[in-house]
C-alpha cells in the first residue's frame, strides 16, 4: 500500500480569490432576508427594499494589476434627503406637476464616498439617528 502526502491534495489558491467578492445590497432590518457577520441587514439581491448598495468595481488587468475596489450609493429622495428605514414609508414630496408625475423618480441612488455610506449602514444596524444625522449631513 502506497504512503499518501497530505500536500498532494492541497488546492492552490492561484487561480481563486480569498474571498469571494460580489456586489452587496443593504435594508433596514424590517426587510432584511439576512444579517451579514457584522450583523448589518442585507438582501439576496437588488430590489425596492435595498436602503444601500456597495457594487464591486473590476478595474482591468492592464491599470494597476487588476486592482479590486467597490462604488458606494446611498438612496436618496428628490430632495437629497436620506430615506428613513424606522418608518414604514418614507414618502416623497407631492409632484408638482405632471412632468414630475412622469419624468421623475421618487428615489433614486447617489453615490457617496465610503465614510458616508459606513455611516449610513451604521444606522441600518443600529437604528440611531446619529448616524442618519451625520450621513445626511455629508450628503447635503
Amino acid at each position: 500500500m502506497k504512503n499518501f502526502n497530505i500536500d498532494d491534495f492541497k488546492i492552490s489558491n492561484k487561480n481563486h480569490p480569498p474571498s469571494a467578492q460580489h456586489d452587496i445590497f443593504y435594508t433596514s432590518l424590517t426587510n432584511m432576508d439576512f444579517l451579514d457577520d457584522n450583523n448589518y441587514p442585507q438582501c439576496q439581491k437588488d430590489g425596492p427594499q435595498v436602503l444601500a448598495k456597495s457594487l464591486l468595481n473590476k478595474k482591468s488587468k492592464h491599470i494597476l494589476g487588476g486592482v479590486i475596489g467597490y462604488t458606494y450609493y446611498l438612496k436618496i429622495l428628490p430632495n437629497k434627503i436620506l430615506i428613513d428605514a424606522r418608518k414604514k414609508y418614507s414618502l416623497p414630496e407631492p409632484k408638482s406637476s405632471y412632468v414630475d408625475h412622469i419624468c421623475k423618480s421618487d428615489q433614486d441612488f447617489v453615490e457617496v464616498s465610503k465614510d458616508t455610506f459606513q455611516k449610513y449602514i451604521n444606522f441600518l444596524k443600529t437604528e440611531n439617528t446619529q448616524w442618519l444625522n451625520m450621513a445626511q449631513k455629508d450628503i447635503k
